[in-house]
C-alpha cells in the first residue's frame, strides 16, 4: 500500500542546513564581489575610489548571523507546512506574518549586539540607519526563503501527484486483471455453464437471457476506464445481479434504491460489483436463509451496500480483491475513505460518490 507522504517531507533537516549555508554564503560572496568590482562592472570609465579593505572576520560574522536567520525561517516554514491548515490562504498568512516577526526580531537583536559591542558608539542617526539597513537586508533573506520554500513544495507536490497517479493506474490494472480472472476461473465458468446447460433443457428463453447477462458482465469487466458514472456502473452490476438471480432463484434478492440525481456522480469502476460479489461469496444463500442485498444512495453523497451476515461454515479462498484494495484505490484517486460497518448482524460498506468536474 502506498502511503501519502507528509507535505513537509520536502524540507528535511539536511536540506534546511544546505539551503541555509548556500543562501547565506552565496549572498555575502556576491556582496563582496560587488563591493570590490562594482565600479568597473557598472561604469565604462575607471573611477577613482579609495582603497577598499577586506575584513574576513566581519564577513564571517555577518555570514553566521544570516545563516542563523535563514535556518530559523526554514524551520518555521516547515512547521507551517506540518500544520494541517484546511485553507491554503491561512497557511500563507501565518507563514508571511510569522516570518516577518522572526526576521524583525532576529535582525534587531543581532544589529544591536554588533552596535553595542563596537568600541566607538555611532550617533543616533547613524544607529537608526544601520538598523534600517539591517532590516532591509534580513527581510530580503526572508523573501528568498519564502520563494525557495514555495518552489520546493510545488515541485514536491507535483512529483507526489505523478507517483500517486502511476500507483492508481497500476492498482486499476491489477484490479481489472483480478476481476477478469475471478470471472473466468474454472469454478465460476463451471457454475455458469452448468446453470446454462440446465436452463437450455428446461427454459430456452431464460437460457438466452442468461447468455446475454453473462456477456454484459464480461463486457463490464473488460472496460478500461479510471472512473465511471454511477449510471454506467449500475448497468454492469444489474447484469451481474440478474445473472446471480437466475442461478439462485428466489433465494437471492436485490434491493436497488438509487436517487436519480446521483446517476452522473463518479466512482471507481467495478467497485460496486466487488461489494456484491463479496456479499454473495461470504454468506449462506438457501431456501431457509435467503440473502437480501441492498444497494441504496444516501443523503450524504454516498452509496451504501448492505446485507445480513449469514456466514458460511467453510469460507471460500480469496481471489485478491478485497475491501483493503478498494479503500486504497479511493484514497489514491480522491483521498476519500470507504466506510465499513460490521455490527455482528449486518455488514455495510459505504462508497463515496464524487461530483463530476471536481
Amino acid at each position: 500500500m502506498i502511503k501519502r507522504k507528509h507535505s513537509s517531507d520536502f524540507l528535511s533537516l539536511r536540506t534546511i542546513l544546505l539551503l541555509s549555508l548556500g543562501i547565506s554564503v552565496g549572498f555575502h560572496v556576491i556582496f563582496t564581489i560587488s563591493a570590490f568590482f562594482g565600479d568597473t562592472l557598472f561604469f565604462p570609465e575607471v573611477r577613482q575610489n579609495p582603497q577598499r579593505h577586506f575584513n574576513f572576520w566581519r564577513m564571517l560574522m555577518f555570514t553566521a548571523t544570516n545563516f542563523i536567520l535563514v535556518f530559523v525561517l526554514f524551520l518555521y516554514s516547515r512547521k507551517m507546512y506540518q500544520i494541517g491548515f484546511r485553507k491554503r490562504w491561512r497557511r500563507g498568512l501565518f507563514l508571511i506574518i510569522g516570518s516577518m516577526l522572526i526576521s524583525a526580531a532576529i535582525s534587531l537583536c543581532f544589529t544591536l549586539i554588533r552596535l553595542f559591542s563596537h568600541p566607538n558608539q555611532p550617533d543616533p542617526d547613524m544607529m537608526a540607519r544601520i538598523i534600517r539597513d539591517g532590516m532591509v537586508r534580513d527581510f530580503s533573506f526572508m523573501v528568498v526563503v519564502l520563494l525557495v520554500t514555495e518552489l520546493l513544495h510545488t515541485l514536491y507536490e507535483r512529483n507526489n501527484i505523478a507517483v500517486e497517479n502511476e500507483a492508481l493506474r497500476a492498482e486499476n490494472v491489477i484490479t481489472h486483471y483480478e476481476v477478469l480472472k475471478s470471472q473466468m476461473d474454472p469454478h465460476f465458468m463451471f457454475n455458469s455453464l452448468n446453470t446454462l446447460q440446465s436452463l437450455i433443457g428446461t427454459d430456452t428463453e431464460k437460457a438466452q437471457r442468461y447468455v446475454q447477462e453473462l456477456s454484459q458482465v464480461l463486457r463490464a469487466t473488460l472496460q478500461n476506464k479510471e472512473v465511471v458514472t454511477l449510471e454506467k456502473e449500475l448497468q454492469g452490476v444489474q447484469a451481474y445481479c440478474n445473472l446471480m438471480q437466475i442461478r439462485y432463484g428466489d433465494n437471492l434478492h436485490f434491493n436497488f434504491n438509487i436517487d436519480p440525481k446521483y446517476l452522473s456522480y463518479l466512482l471507481l469502476p467495478l467497485s460496486l460489483q466487488t461489494l456484491v460479489e463479496n456479499a454473495i461469496k461470504h454468506n449462506v444463500i438457501s431456501g431457509k436463509q435467503p440473502l437480501q442485498v441492498s444497494i441504496v444512495t444516501t443523503g450524504e453523497q454516498s452509496l451504501k451496500v448492505s446485507n445480513p451476515i449469514q456466514p458460511k461454515i467453510m469460507e471460500e479462498a480469496g481471489n485478491g480483491i478485497g475491501l483493503a484494495n478498494l479503500s486504497e484505490r479511493y484514497q489514491l484517486k480522491w483521498n476519500r475513505n470507504v466506510e465499513i460497518i460490521n455490527d455482528g448482524t449486518s455488514f455495510e460498506v459505504v462508497l463515496p460518490l464524487v461530483e463530476p468536474n471536481t
